[in-house]
């Protein structure tokens, strides 16, 4: 196995793949006063960088179809059904309670 390659405070291995425990950048730091935003400001545009190079020869692009979505569980009429039942016998209670 080759020895890992060194660029920008990134250790990769010889697969290519970054090798977080080893990469200095990786380093949180947070020993001091520094920020979990300062830490992501520091190492985001890095990793930006990094796959930005990497899939520099793909085509991206966004293909979609119109989204119709399904009735959902939440709003299907027996649950609605139920859920005025649970109000209605909830507020009679109530009424109950308080005309005592």
């Amino acid at each position: 196995m080759a020895d890992p390659e060194l660029e920008r405070g990134l250790v990769f291995n010889a697969d290519g793949s970054i090798n977080i425990l080893r990469s200095p950048c990786f380093d949180k730091g947070f020993e001091d006063e520094t920020t979990v935003e300062e830490y992501l400001e520091r190492v985001v545009p890095i990793l930006a960088s990094i796959v930005d190079r990497r899939f520099l020869n793909y085509n991206w692009s966004i293909d979609s179809r119109a989204f119709t979505p399904s009735s959902s569980p939440l709003t299907s009429p027996c649950i609605k059904v139920i859920g005025v039942a649970t109000v209605l016998v909830a507020s009679l209670s109530l009424l109950n309670t308080f005309s005592r």
